[in-house]
Order: C-alpha cells, then sequence, then structure tokens
C-alpha cells in the first residue's frame, strides 16, 4: 500500500539517476541574472516605444525636393511619357491673363486646367509681386500637357525649348483638389520667362513666384507640399538658397 505524503513532494524535482536538477536562476552568478533582467526589460522596453511611435523614414533634404535641371527641362525627369491627346484638340477659350495658352488635352483635362488659369488671372495683377506677374504672363506662350515622369518626386517639369510645361498624370485625377496644380504652373511659368539655363538662382526666384501664388491661394495651414518647400527654401535667403542648389546641381 502506498504511503501517504506528508509536506512537500521533493522526488517530484528529482532525475531520474537521483540527482536535483539545477534552476535556470540558480545556474549563473547573481550580477549576471541581474544584467540579463535588465537587457531583456530594456528590450521590451524597446518594442513598446517602436510599436507607439515607429520610425520615420529619412526626409529629403530640402534641395533635393526638386531635381535640377537636364538639357532642355527645368527638372530631370530622366523621361516623360506625354499623354495621348486628341486631334484636333477641342475649341478652348483662355483667360484674358493667358490668351495664348494651349491645353493639349482633351475636354477633361482642358476643363480641369482651365479652373486653375482663372484662379491665377486675379492674383496676377498690376499690384501682384513682380515674380508672380511675370509667370503668368509666361503662361500665355506655353503649352500645357499631363506626363508620366520615370523619376518620382517630380510633379512639374518644363521643357524650355518647346515651351511646354508637363504636369505629373497623377494631377488629373479628379479625386485630387485642381488648386495644387497652380503653384507649379506659376514655378514652370517662371522657367519659361526666363529660359535657359535654369540656375541655382533663376531656380530660387521661381520658387519665390511660386510662394507669392501660394500666400494669395491658400490659408497657410493648408499649403501643399510644394508651398512649404517654396517657403522653406525662400525663408534661408538667397545667397544660402542658392549654394544649397549649386550643391544638389543646379549650375551657378
Amino acid at each position: 500500500m502506498p504511503e501517504p505524503v506528508s509536506g512537500t513532494d521533493h522526488s517530484r524535482e528529482q532525475a531520474a539517476d537521483g540527482t536535483q536538477p539545477v534552476r535556470f536562476l540558480q545556474s549563473m552568478p547573481r550580477v549576471l541574472i541581474g544584467v540579463f533582467l535588465a537587457l531583456a526589460t530594456a528590450g521590451i522596453g524597446l518594442v513598446v516605444v517602436l510599436f507607439a511611435h515607429p520610425p520615420s523614414a529619412k526626409e529629403v533634404a530640402l534641395e533635393l525636393r526638386r531635381s535640377p535641371p537636364a538639357g532642355t527641362y527645368s527638372h530631370d525627369v530622366l523621361e516623360a511619357r506625354l499623354e495621348s491627346i486628341p486631334t484636333p484638340l477641342p475649341a478652348y477659350h483662355a483667360p484674358s491673363c493667358v490668351t495664348g495658352v494651349v491645353i493639349e488635352g482633351g475636354t477633361p483635362a482642358q476643363d480641369r486646367i482651365d479652373r486653375v488659369l482663372r484662379a491665377l488671372c486675379p492674383i496676377a495683377g498690376t499690384s501682384a509681386p513682380p515674380e508672380l506677374r511675370q509667370a503668368v504672363h509666361a503662361l500665355g506662350t506655353a503649352r500645357i500637357r499631363f506626363a508620366l515622369f520615370t523619376r518620382t518626386g517630380n510633379l512639374s517639369t518644363a521643357d524650355l525649348s518647346a515651351r511646354r510645361i508637363l504636369l505629373a498624370v497623377a494631377l488629373a485625377r479628379t479625386n485630387l483638389p485642381a488648386g495644387v496644380i497652380a503653384p507649379l504652373l506659376v514655378h514652370e511659368g517662371y522657367h519659361l520667362s526666363v529660359g535657359l539655363p535654369v540656375t541655382a538662382g533663376q531656380e530660387f526666384h521661381a520658387r519665390l513666384a511660386e510662394l507669392d501664388a501660394c500666400d494669395l491661394l491658400f490659408d497657410e495651414a493648408h499649403f501643399p507640399r510644394g508651398c512649404t518647400d517654396a517657403q522653406a527654401m525662400v525663408r534661408l535667403g538667397e545667397a544660402r538658397a542658392v549654394e544649397l542648389l549649386v550643391r544638389a546641381g543646379y549650375p551657378r
């Protein structure tokens, strides 16, 4: 008959050969146990912090957010694949401030760009900042078309030899507000007004014209990304901005 168990049954903690197994925490000195527990606690804490505040991608430097010029283009987009357009183009009656502009696209594209141009005319009068007036006036001799850029990050460029402003095809989507196109047209319009070569100084003034348009079209709290970039560049002052742009690849 089995004997009754009294107190703690230590027999269950014995190995088959009768030796006493060593517990994990008893297998190392107390100093190492302290280090182990500290590292484990720190690791758990790090995981919690990363889940709560995941690391963000490294932000692109301000001077690199628009590509420097290449050939006859104000910004190097590597390759621009022009969107197909109807032939002949639909009739279009441009606003009075840009009477010679040609919108290379069907009726939806013309309507979208037309809304933008009609928003620019009232802010480009005789009392407007000179760079803004110069840029909008140059749009009257421009051709505007949507295109697919193989270099991402650029929303616009201008082929200065053809006097054609190219807008990223994503801007043709109706789920994006058309207003974000306006500062881009002003930026490229300024390049058209000066022509080749596109220097760092010219790029600074193009951003100044862009910022003027942003200030007149948007509340600062709702600036598109391009407006905040133009604002940051202008706030550097021309000398500092030109140095950064030269470093980024713009000719002096």
